[in-house]
């Protein structure tokens, strides 16, 4: 299997191919149902309808998208593992969906076995922010403050994936930080900026609009290459910590036993509508990258994702809820 590095540089290199006219599935003969599972206005729902909006447009047949939020993802997802799948049925995700498997205290359904992947359109990375008054101005300011107080400095998390990063993080840098975990980004950059909270580990998109702020600063991003959202910041790889660098993503899926024709039917109308300038503008102007992966390489990526989670659960590094 490639590296998640190669397969990702290949992604946003490659342009998409024209879609299909028709194929065996005659997909879509009727209207299509895309559920978000989380709330509206979040990073899953805006990408989700950028992209099938545009899809709708091509194929002159609405694609409508319901959100159905709860239980971190899991009430909207029991739906769609339920439905048919003729594709009629779709829905939008992100990396929760896998780790789910690893927190939740039971689960209706399998989130690998009950769902196949079908594409993926964009990808965010986190981004390491310090309090403008934290007593160091870099990442080996900030680790040789860790090594003289062990486990005084506190670092926000936003979500699991946010908090593997940090442990990760952690771990790699050889030292100890303690973990506050909050509802969300927007929490932890107010207690950041609020003077409360040292460091927070945050979205791209959390983190845009905070450029050029005198109340924080940003440390260090984690994708695999420099950032295009925040250019001169260093990646953890350039910093040598690589092994916290994570890039998150936002794509479609849809129930389990999807027919092979139908599953690349709908990749290539995703991948042709996220190559439009319309849809590239919208995506970045959330602060995520567009990317361009054929149904092989998504079922690839997702599959690297789950065997990372899993790894990051033996580890002890996820903690299941009740």
């Amino acid at each position: 299997m490639p590296s998640r590095r190669a397969l990702l540089a290949a992604a946003l290199a490659a342009a998409p191919p024209a879609a299909r006219a028709q194929d065996a599935a005659g997909w879509p003969a009727r209207p299509v149902r895309v559920v978000v599972p989380y709330a509206a206005g979040g990073g899953t729902d805006l990408t989700t309808r950028a992209v099938m909006d545009a899809v709708g447009t091509r194929l002159q047949r609405p694609a409508v998208v319901e959100n159905r939020p709860g239980a971190d993802g899991a009430i909207g997802s029991e739906a769609v593992a339920r439905a048919a799948p003729d594709g009629t049925t779709l829905i939008g995700l992100n990396p929760t969906h896998l780790l789910l498997r690893h927190t939740a205290a039971s689960l209706p359904y399998d989130p690998v076995a009950d769902f196949t992947p079908v594409a993926v359109f964009a990808l965010y990375a986190f981004v390491l922010l310090a309090a403008a008054e934290a007593p160091f101005r870099d990442i080996p300011g900030l680790i040789a403050e860790a090594r003289r107080q062990p486990g005084a400095i506190a670092h926000g998390t936003a979500d699991v994936a946010s908090g593997v990063v940090g442990a990760r993080f952690a771990r790699a840098a050889g030292i100890t930080l303690n973990e506050i975990r909050y509802a969300g980004g927007g929490a932890s950059t107010r207690d950041l900026m609020g003077g409360h909270l040292t460091l927070a580990w945050v979205s791209t998109a959390t983190a845009m609009p905070l450029l050029g702020s005198d109340r924080v600063r940003i440390l260090a991003v984690t994708a695999a290459r420099p950032s295009p959202f925040l250019p001169g910041v260093p990646t953890l790889a350039e910093l040598g910590l690589g092994e916290a660098n994570y890039e998150g993503w936002f794509g479609l899926w849809g129930p389990g036993r999807m027919a092979p024709a139908l599953v690349e039917r709908i990749n290539a109308e995703a991948r042709a509508a996220g190559a439009t300038e319309a849809v590239q503008a919208r995506l970045r102007s959330l602060a995520v990258e567009p990317v361009s992966l054929d149904a092989a390489q998504v079922a690839a990526l997702m599959r690297e994702d789950d065997a990372r989670w899993t790894r990051a659960a033996a580890e002890g590094l996820l903690r299941r809820g009740g």
